[in-house]
């Protein structure tokens, strides 16, 4: 299959020769991949990871810059924006999910899923990050009614027409797997390995996920009581 992979980033300047040397050669390799895109979608950087960039802009490695920082949704939806394959592929620029794991999501779509979301295992996070992100789970669960364990998982594959009657507010990739699902697009979970963050800082924290959170969620409930759905009984 065809395969764009949208990677956002800000700020990311020590892990970007690590990023291109590791994804690259990683879809290059994947068996189930035919063509492939790596769209790097530079979200208002301020330090070197433009510069970084700009060298390795070639067919396969997409550069798309963004003059102002938008936040992560806005990047994705940039991305999303210059693909040009049929199955998107995400994951974040720094490489704390393999993009080898892409081989465990892939073949969902060809069993008839439309997406296919990770379950990171083995977190190797922070337990502020732990904490806050169970926490935020037992929300979600109470407020949408969903069943997704690990929702934020930045690795992902989806066919591109899962997102065609989503509005691609901020912050929309907090619940992306949710709003596929909420139009009766087949989504599954699959297990992925989780890694340590070796260089650059996280840019989410309990001070920037808990208030915008909270709003986020009573927005994506309404969204998903009002939009237009597909029909549930195309996959069977």
């Amino acid at each position: 299959m065809n395969v764009s992979v949208v990677v956002p980033l800000h700020n990311e300047e020590p892990n970007i020769e690590r990023l291109l040397a590791t994804v690259v050669p990683s879809l290059e390799r994947n068996p189930l991949v035919d063509q492939f895109e790596l769209i790097c979608v530079d979200d208002g950087s301020t330090d070197g990871t433009a510069a970084m960039l700009g060298p390795h802009a070639a067919e396969r490695v997409v550069l798309v810059a963004r003059p102002a920082r938008g936040g992560k949704s806005a990047a994705l939806a940039s991305g999303l924006g210059a693909a040009r394959y049929d199955v998107i592929g995400l994951i974040d620029g720094d490489l704390q999910t393999s993009p080898d794991d892409f081989q465990l999501l892939l073949p969902m779509l060809a069993q008839g899923f439309d997406c296919a979301h990770g379950i990171r295992t083995n977190r190797q996070d922070s337990w502020v990050r732990l904490f806050s992100s169970r926490t935020a789970r037992g929300v979600r669960h109470a407020i949408l009614g969903d069943r997704f364990e690990d929702i934020t998982c930045p690795l992902t594959v989806f066919r591109r027409e899962c997102l065609e009657h989503v509005t691609l507010f901020e912050p929309f990739h907090r619940y992306l797997p949710f709003l596929i699902q909420a139009q009766g697009y087949r989504v599954t979970q699959v297990p992925v390995r989780h890694f340590p963050r070796t260089a650059g800082t996280a840019k989410y924290g309990i001070a920037n996920r808990l208030g915008v959170g909270l709003v986020s969620l009573f927005v994506v409930r309404w969204l998903t009581r009002h939009q237009v759905t597909r029909d549930p009984g195309r996959h069977t």
